[in-house]
This record gives C-alpha cells, sequence and structure tokens, in this order.
C-alpha cells in the first residue's frame, strides 16, 4: 500500500479447535502437493491486492504458523497474532482480527477469509477490492454463485467497532443480515461456499492442487 492511498486488510480467520475432523486438524492437512491447507489459502491471498495480510491464530497456534510459513514469499508476508479469547466462540477471532487491521490508518476496509477455503482464488480476492474502493460508502462486499452468498466477506472500516463488539460463535452473521440489502455484490464460482471441516472433505482436499 503506497502512502497516502487507501487499502484493504484481510484478515485470516485461523483459531477454531477443528472439533469435527479430530482428532486430524483440518488446517494441518496437506493437498495432493503437499502443501498444508493453511498454507494454500494464504498463497492465494498474499498474491492479492489485499494489504496487510493478517493471521489470527488460537488454538494450536504454533503448528498452525509453522504450516502457514510453508512455502511463504517474502512479498506481502502475512502478519500473525494470537486471538487471546478465541475459545469463547469465532467472534473474539474476528474482534481480534479487526482490532489488529484498524492500527493501520491507510486500510479502507477488511476482507474477512476463513483458512479452510483453499480454492478462493487471488482474481476473486482483487475483484471484491476493486469492488469496494470503487464504491467505498457501501457497508462491503459479498460474492454470490447462483443467488447464494458466501466467504470471504469484505467490511468497510466504519463497521469495525461493531465488529469488535459481536458475541458467540456464529461471527458476523448478524451483521451480515443488517447490511446486507445496502452491499455490493460480485459474481463467483461455487469455491465460495466450499469448505472442508469433515472427514470426508478432508479426503477430498488430499486429492486438490495435483498441479502444483
Amino acid at each position: 500500500m503506497t502512502r497516502g492511498s487507501l487499502g484493504i486488510a484481510a484478515i485470516v480467520l485461523a483459531a477454531g479447535c477443528s472439533s469435527r475432523t479430530a482428532p486430524l486438524h483440518k488446517l494441518l492437512t496437506p493437498d495432493a502437493t503437499g502443501l498444508p491447507m493453511i498454507a494454500r489459502t494464504l498463497r492465494a491471498i498474499t498474491a492479492s491486492r489485499a494489504n496487510p495480510v493478517i493471521v489470527v491464530l488460537g488454538h494450536r497456534a504454533a503448528e498452525i504458523r509453522s504450516a502457514a510459513s510453508t512455502d511463504m514469499p517474502a512479498q506481502n508476508a502475512p502478519r500473525f497474532i494470537t486471538a487471546p479469547d478465541h475459545a469463547c466462540g469465532l467472534s473474539q477471532t474476528l474482534a481480534a482480527g479487526i482490532h489488529a487491521a484498524g492500527t493501520y490508518p491507510a486500510v479502507a476496509g477488511a476482507l474477512v477469509c476463513l483458512g479452510d477455503m483453499p480454492l478462493i482464488g487471488t482474481a476473486l480476492i482483487d475483484r471484491m477490492i476493486d469492488a469496494f474502493l470503487t464504491s467505498p460508502d457501501h457497508p462491503g462486499v459479498l460474492p454470490v454463485h447462483d443467488g447464494r452468498r458466501g466467504n470471504p466477506v469484505l467490511w468497510s472500516r466504519s463497521l469495525f467497532p461493531t465488529l469488535m463488539h459481536l458475541t458467540g460463535d456464529q461471527g458476523a452473521r448478524p451483521l451480515i443480515r443488517r447490511h446486507e440489502p445496502d452491499m455490493l455484490r460480485v459474481t463467483a464460482g461455487p469455491e465460495i461456499t466450499a469448505d472442508f471441516d469433515t472427514p470426508a472433505r478432508l479426503a477430498d482436499f488430499a486429492r486438490c492442487f495435483t498441479d502444483g
């Protein structure tokens, strides 16, 4: 981000305990090339226009950070933080990331990404950023496929205070319901709803990215 310009931060939520795939942790699971899921997710995000990239850790933080750093390019390397209250729910992990993003004065908004959505590509991220920076008076940007919204979600800085005061384990869903009519929409593919949070889906992920 150049001095005096506005930019968009990316917040990658990677603090969960991955209970649905226990004893395996989904973010540590390798794809067909051996790259851990969290590193695969970050590869697309760090290649985008998002800056800074903030990874919020919690459960098994040291292992997730090590896996996330696998084959990490030096350019746009992420900043790692730990959510002290991550065990209290997704909202606390999100709040920690939003707080960190808010310390950058030139950040006009934050793209909230899930660590277990490695199919999200750089092109979609950049189109969402472009859409918001073209019309920054909107509360944010939603990706939509066949009429269904998904992740990631981009939020305007004006909503950072509200995002930091959410509670529970449902993240920003109540805020989406409140502001959805006024949010920008970007057409996307089915990857915006494709996560890997069951043993069967982890087996699918292990066969992904055979071309590297």
